[in-house]
């Protein structure tokens, strides 16, 4: 039960609070953040698996107010295998005011280094260089990297026309989609790992096997369903 807030139940595009209330869901850092780490699960694959460690800051700047979910944040996971990511957000490109030590102050380096970030992305940096990817296309150095042939490479990735044809045609031939629900979870999973590690300000361990964080009790608590209201159940 909770005081009535105008918009709490609104569909509109810029009036979803419910979006930024942590009862309903994670804010940003999963509403939006869920794109750009689908992506680096696609491309990295078995690389991002196992157990992961995971740190980070962010923003709580709604806490007066109905909304309570991260406006900006800087995460750095560090998987078993080695492979290390960083996941940062923005305040929608804006920063030239952002307060000193704020996460998005980064943000201009990567523009520089990245050369066409405008407003989101995921980069993949490896030993022959750096490819980053957007829905506008894809941005990499060395240049020639675009000329590898597919044949030659070990992961053949599925070629989608869109995702409601893709799930179309796999209700047909009774194939994966393109996004299975396991993509889908292992994808939501880091976002709620980068909301926990923020809201608590230290450094957390999670095995994906058993899908609960190492040694760590209190964190696990954040895992676990809700109790409800009655008559409401699931």
């Amino acid at each position: 039960m909770v005081p009535h807030t105008e918009n709490r139940c609104s569909d509109a595009g810029n009036l979803k609070t419910w979006w930024f209330i942590s009862d309903y869901a994670l804010g940003f850092i999963a509403g939006w953040g869920i794109h750009p780490l689908d992506i680096a699960l696609w491309g990295a694959g078995e690389l991002m698996t196992g157990t992961v460690e995971v740190e980070g800051r962010a923003n709580f700047r709604n806490l007066e107010g109905a909304c309570d979910t991260a406006t900006t944040w800087e995460v750095d996971f560090t998987f078993g295998s080695g492979v290390t990511m960083k996941f940062i957000g923005v305040p929608n490109g804006h920063n030239q005011d952002a307060p000193t030590g704020d996460p998005w102050m980064y943000h201009d380096e990567w523009k520089t280094r990245y050369r066409r970030i405008e407003s989101h992305g995921t980069a993949f940096e490896g030993s022959d260089g750096w490819v980053h990817v957007d829905r506008s296309g894809i941005n990499l150095q060395p240049e020639d990297l675009i000329d590898v042939d597919p044949a030659g490479l070990k992961v053949s990735l599925v070629h989608s026309p869109g995702h409601a044809r893709n799930f179309l045609d796999c209700i047909k031939s009774r194939a994966d989609t393109v996004c299975p629900v396991e993509a889908a979870v292992a994808g939501d999973t880091l976002c709620h790992l980068a909301d926990a590690a923020t809201r608590f300000g230290r450094k957390l361990k999670f095995d994906f096997k058993t899908e609960k964080f190492i040694e760590d009790e209190t964190a696990n608590q954040r895992l676990k369903a809700r109790a409800t209201r009655k008559p409401w159940h699931v």
